[in-house]
C-alpha cells in the first residue's frame, strides 16, 4: 500500500512538473532551455516583417516564425537596440526559446529550404 501511494504522489509531482514548465513565463523557460541537454541548438532563420517591435526598456522585441535548415517552422523571440530594415533576414542561433545571438544575413546567403519557404 506505501509503495502505491509513493508511486501515486510520484506521478503527481511529474505532471505538477510538465504543467508547471508549460505555464512558466517566457523569460524563465528561456533560462530552462539554455541549460536543457536535450534541446539541440538550431540556426532559425527570419525575414523581418510589416509589424513594429514591441519597445521593452529601450530595446525592441520580435516575436517572429522562421525556419530551420530542413524548412521546419519555428517561433523565435529576440531583442535588438534598433528597429531592423523590413525585409531584412537574419540568422538566429536558437536552443528551444532561447536565443543566444543573431545576425543579419543576405538572401543568397539562406538554404535553399528555407528560401523556398519564404518564397510561398
Amino acid at each position: 500500500m506505501k509503495k502505491l501511494k509513493g508511486i501515486g504522489i510520484g506521478i503527481v509531482v511529474i505532471l505538477i512538473l510538465i504543467v508547471g514548465y508549460t505555464f512558466l513565463p517566457q523569460t524563465v523557460t528561456e533560462v530552462l532551455d539554455r541549460g536543457n541537454p536535450f534541446i539541440s541548438q538550431e540556426d532559425v532563420y527570419v525575414q523581418i516583417d510589416e509589424h513594429q517591435p514591441k519597445k521593452v526598456q529601450h530595446r525592441y522585441e520580435y516575436s517572429l516564425i522562421g525556419y530551420t535548415s530542413d524548412g521546419n517552422e519555428k517561433k523565435v523571440n529576440f531583442t535588438s537596440s534598433t528597429i531592423l530594415p523590413e525585409g531584412s533576414y537574419l540568422k538566429v542561433d536558437a536552443k528551444g526559446s532561447y536565443v543566444k545571438t543573431w545576425e543579419v544575413v543576405k538572401s543568397h546567403k539562406l538554404p535553399s529550404k528555407t528560401k523556398e519557404e519564404f518564397e510561398e
